[in-house]
Parts: C-alpha cells; structure tokens; sequence
C-alpha cells in the first residue's frame, strides 16, 4: 500500500533536509520504534512492538539510508523485519522531498508498505488508516523536533527522547473505524 503524506517546519531546507537523515534523532519519533548502533555501511538493526488487542507483535528488523541526493534534498528510507515470534513481516520503503516553503520548508513523504502476517490479517482498509494514523504521528513529531532548532541548524534543547512505547492498534483501529464510519454516514445523509 502507498501512504502520502508530508508536514512544513520553520526551519531552512538544508537544515531540515540533514536532520531527517540523522537516524539516531529520528527514531524517537517512530511509534513504539528502537535503534540500535549502525554497522560499517550504515544500516542500523531496529525494532519495533505493537499492541494488537491481548497480543504483542514484535518486530526485529534494520533501517537504512538508501539513497540520498542532497543537492534535490531527496532520499529514501527503507525498512525490513520479521516477526520474532510468528511468520509476520513488514517491509517500506519511504522516499521524501525537502522543499523550500516560505521561511521554512515542506516536507514530503511517500510510503510503501508491505505487511504480512496477523496484522494484515486485519483487513486493508482498517490497516490502510492506521498506517496512515502512524505517519500522521511520525510526521507530527518529527515537525516537532525540527521546530526546535535553530536556523543555522544547532540544536536547542531538543527534548531528550523517552522510551518507545509499543504501538496500540487497538485504539488507533478504534480511531479509524468512527473515520470510515463518519465518512460513510456522511456520505450517506447527503442529498443530491
């Protein structure tokens, strides 16, 4: 499935470009998401937990720059795992744009997502408007984080980050059933 998404932030487009590709200041901003040190070429193992009602899925995995062009501010992400306990995996591959915007910049995020085991067993749409419900919170904190630095990109104060907390489907499948079912009964009451 692909997720577009993006957000603005006051901070030069160089500036944020260079924040967004520093891993280890990013990872605090994926839900229920941990970081490990990188290896030699870069690719940091990773891990991330989920709540799924009763259940605990967790995933063991790396992330990796893959690609990065920063003359265009352009790069991409991508993430492999497998679940440590059961046959599920989780493949992205996220690509993203910096643009000036105004005095700040506009960031752009394309996500493609590939999910198996119980958590795609949720159903597509269900598991289309949480991923989306994620990179929305990604998104929100990343703006955050880059919100807090300078303009000449030297960090003040960035708050320390806290301890991932596992992701509750549960409450974000919550969420995007009353969205679907708001958009289904307001699509239902109109008139024509």
């Amino acid at each position: 499935m692909r997720i577009e998404s993006g957000f603005t932030v006051p901070a030069p487009p160089d500036d944020a470009y260079d924040f967004l590709l520093d891993l280890e200041r990013v990872a605090p901003c994926i839900p229920g998401g941990t970081l490990g040190e990188p290896d030699a070429s870069g690719v940091y193992p990773a891990s991330v937990t989920v709540k799924l009602g009763p259940m605990r899925l967790t995933y063991d995995g790396s992330i990796e720059v893959a690609d990065s062009d920063p003359r265009e501010r352009t790069a991409t992400l991508s993430a492999r795992a497998r679940e440590t306990r059961g046959n599920g995996a989780v493949q992205s591959t996220m690509t993203m744009r910096v643009t000036p915007d105004g005095p700040g910049s506009a960031v752009n995020v394309s996500t493609e997502l590939e999910l198996t085991g119980r958590a795609a067993q949720m159903g597509r749409g269900i598991v289309d408007d949480v991923a989306k419900k994620l990179v929305a919170e990604m998104a929100e904190c990343l703006a955050a984080r880059l919100s807090s630095a300078l303009p000449n990109g030297s960090a003040v104060d960035e708050p320390a980050p806290s301890p991932a907390k596992p992701v509750g489907l549960v409450g974000l499948a919550g969420h995007a059933l009353r969205a679907r079912l708001g958009r289904l009964f307001h699509r239902g009451g109109q008139t024509e």
